[in-house]
C-alpha cells in the first residue's frame, strides 16, 4: 500500500495492519429535560436534575470483572460463539479502567442496553453493515426505546454508543478499546461523567467486513435516564 492510500484509510478510521483490519464510528444523543412525542428536546430546567433509574434495569447474570494490578482477565481474547460473556466482561472492565483514571466512576450492566447492543451488533453481523442507523431505519435511541431502556416519552435521557469492528488481534477487547480511546468521540463517550448505564454486544461473525478473517464486531451503548 502506497504512503498517500495509508495515509487516505487511516482519515477515514479503516487501518490495516499486516493483514488485520478494523474501523468505528462513535454516535450521541442528548435530550436534556423531558423529552415528549412531539418535540425532540425541552429545555432542562423543566425537569430538575432527576435520579438515576435502577432496579428493573439492572443486568443479572452477568460478569462483571475488575481491573486488578492495572489489568483486566481476558483482554487479549478473540470473539469466539464460546467466549463472548468473557469478551463483554473484558471490555467493561477495559473501559471501566479508563474512566477510573479519569477519575470517573465505573459503569454498571444494564439489561435494556445489553438487550440494544447485542441486537445491533447482530443485525451488522449478518446484514453485512456498519453504521449506527440499521437498513431498518432504527437509531440507536429507538433501539433503546424498544428494549426499554428509554421507558417513557417524559423522561429525559442522554444516550451514546460506539462501534467497533476487527480481525485477528484487532478483534480482542484490548484492541478495540484502546482504538476508541485513540479517537476523540469515542473517546469522549467512554469518558462522558453524565453516563451510569451501559450494554456491550460481540459477535465473531464478521461477515463481508474483515473479508473472511475471524475477528469480532462491538456495540457499546452508554446511557442515563433522569426525570
Amino acid at each position: 500500500m502506497s504512503r498517500s492510500r495509508f495515509l487516505a484509510a487511516a482519515i477515514a478510521s479503516l487501518f490495516l495492519l499486516a493483514g488485520a483490519g478494523s474501523a468505528l464510528a462513535a454516535h450521541k444523543a442528548t435530550f436534556k429535560g423531558c423529552k415528549s412525542a412531539r418535540s425532540s428536546n425541552y429545555n432542562g430546567s423543566k425537569c430538575g436534575p432527576g435520579k438515576r433509574h435502577s432496579g428493573p434495569g439492572e443486568a443479572r447474570n452477568v460478569l462483571f470483572f475488575t481491573a486488578r494490578d492495572g489489568h483486566c482477565p481476558f483482554a487479549t481474547l478473540r470473539p469466539t460463539a464460546h467466549n463472548l460473556a468473557r469478551v463483554r466482561a473484558s471490555t467493561l472492565c477495559l473501559v471501566n479502567r479508563e474512566r477510573a483514571r479519569h477519575g470517573e466512576r465505573a459503569l454498571h450492566w444494564n439489561i435494556h442496553l445489553i438487550a440494544s447492543a447485542q441486537a445491533h451488533t447482530e443485525s451488522m453481523a449478518y446484514g453485512d453493515y456498519f453504521e449506527h442507523v440499521g437498513p431498518n431505519g432504527l437509531t440507536p435511541a429507538m433501539r433503546m426505546r424498544r428494549t426499554g431502556y428509554i421507558s417513557s416519552s417524559h423522561v429525559g435521557y442522554e444516550v451514546a454508543e460506539n462501534i467497533a469492528w476487527g480481525s485477528l488481534w484487532l478483534g480482542s477487547p484490548r484492541a478495540i478499546v484502546r482504538t476508541w480511546m485513540h479517537s476523540s468521540g469515542h473517546r469522549a463517550n467512554i469518558l462522558d461523567p453524565h453516563f451510569r448505564d451501559t450494554g456491550i454486544g460481540v459477535s465473531p461473525h464478521t461477515n463481508g467486513l474483515a473479508h473472511g478473517q475471524r475477528g469480532g464486531i462491538y456495540t457499546q451503548d452508554f446511557g442515563v435516564i433522569v426525570g
